[in-house]
């Protein structure tokens, strides 16, 4: 049976080399689409935070400077523009698909308004009749669950999602009508956050400024391995998708006497999905989204706000645990209009080196020295959020959005003012055309 499985794998990879080798002569005639939007973003926020986006992650504490301005901001960086090439060779479909969107390096907004395109998503993909599909490129991590995921008037999304683009080498298969099968290898990058590392302790040798041709962004880690996802996916035409999903990862630090590394290996796992609770026709629907991942080493896949691992002063490394989550409703009144509601949450563990004071989470008022400057930033305990809001469709090329964000961040220690939480509010709307 062993052997079989390996000749019929290897007979799948020589078609799909095949194909890609000569697939031109015998292939359908390609077709390449032009898409994308132009996104208006207006924001009024009652606490400062200098972001274009709602950033969970940079509440101000109370009585920190921010929390005495409030704050409007008018951006069109989510503009995004995509080319999507398909084709259709033998039985197997293959597709192509680059897309980038604003949001890199902004520039000066007394003249120009200039911001840096940026890439998104880059990959191609073949389906082979046996119902197995090969992705390549950069894409939606494997760990993410797309139906899941709430459409926003905000550009980031709610607390507790996973949200990440990375490259990688993915493959489904799917197993009968409802069910399928996901794994997938990514890129892996060792997420400190505010951890601070024992003297001595490094990721490796130090990255490059990514000036040069190839060169390495400036946060590379030297890491030992690609991150492994895995999950299985059941879908229903009437009732929606649900998936059960996992997380593995190697993280390495150098330790700060023998110049010798440990290695910390980390898991999470949780469920996700859309379930549809009312269905009439293709126009009217209601919908209860949720995501949740528990584990170590999540904090890199959950928007950033709590850090992967602590490095004792020995140059142990140790996983953080977190959990993480949302939940919600997307209600279709009509083809036009569109409602939804969304709680998220985080909620990291307290981890140190009780020897040395070092790490994560200390559990001391006086530790903001220890875990950054909670003032805007620093070691995140908790985050909380909601987003409340509707689209209306005016034609089917143009949309109009209004949202109210709430969100809440506590951080391990105190900042300046002595406390250490912080709320802000906001209200978005947005003017969305799309090509």
């Amino acid at each position: 049976m062993a052997q079989r499985g390996w000749r019929k794998w290897a007979l799948q990879m020589a078609y799909f080399m095949v194909a890609l080798a000569v697939g031109g002569a015998a292939a359908e005639a390609a077709e390449l689409k032009f898409g994308g939007y132009a996104k208006l973003d207006l924001i009024f926020r009652r606490y400062q935070q200098n972001q274009d986006l709602a950033d969970p992650g940079t509440v101000p504490i109370k009585g920190n400077d921010p929390t005495r301005f409030t704050e409007f901001r008018m951006h069109a960086r989510q503009t995004r523009l995509n080319l999507t090439l398909t084709e259709k060779v033998g039985e197997s479909n293959l597709k192509g698909f680059v897309e980038g969107d604003f949001f890199g390096i902004t520039g000066t907004q007394t003249v120009s308004n200039s911001d840096s395109f940026r890439l998104r998503h880059a990959f191609g993909e073949v389906s082979f009749p046996t119902g197995t599909t090969i992705l390549a490129g950069q894409f939606w991590s494997g760990l993410m669950t797309l139906p899941a995921l709430f459409d926003v008037v905000d550009f980031n999304g709610p607390t507790g999602s996973v949200f990440v683009r990375q490259a990688q080498l993915k493959v489904t298969q799917k197993l009968s009508p409802s069910w399928a099968a996901v794994f997938s290898v990514e890129n892996p990058e060792f997420f400190t956050g505010s951890v601070v590392l024992p003297s001595g302790t490094s990721f490796g040798a130090v990255a490059g400024s990514g000036g040069g041709a190839g060169g390495a962004t400036s946060s590379t880690k030297a890491d030992i391995a690609p991150d492994l996802v895995g999950k299985i996916v059941w879908t229903h035409p009437r009732w929606g998708t649900v998936e059960a999903r996992g997380l593995l990862r190697f993280l390495r630090a150098k330790l700060p006497v023998s110049g010798d590394s440990d290695v910390g290996v980390t898991g999470a796992g949780g469920l996700a999905g859309r379930v549809n609770l009312w269905k009439q026709g293709e126009d009217r629907e209601l919908a209860v989204l949720f995501e949740s991942l528990v584990g170590t080493g999540l904090g890199r896949y959950t928007l950033a706000l709590g850090p992967d691992a602590i490095v004792q002063a020995d140059g142990d490394v140790e996983g953080v645990l977190g959990a993480t989550g949302t939940a919600g409703f997307e209600f279709r009144a009509t083809k036009q209009l569109k409602f939804h509601t969304v709680f998220g949450w985080e909620v990291f563990q307290s981890n140190k080196d009780v020897a040395n004071g070092i790490g994560f989470g200390l559990p001391l008022r006086d530790a903001a020295g220890a875990i950054g400057s909670p003032g805007t930033g620093g070691g995140n305990q908790r985050s909380l959020s909601v987003h409340a809001g509707a689209w209306y469709k005016l034609f089917d090329r143009y949309r109009i959005g209004l949202e109210y964000i709430w969100m809440q961040r506590r951080i391990f220690g105190a900042a300046a003012g002595g406390d250490n939480q912080g709320d802000n509010h906001s209200v978005q709307g947005a003017v969305q055309f799309f090509f």
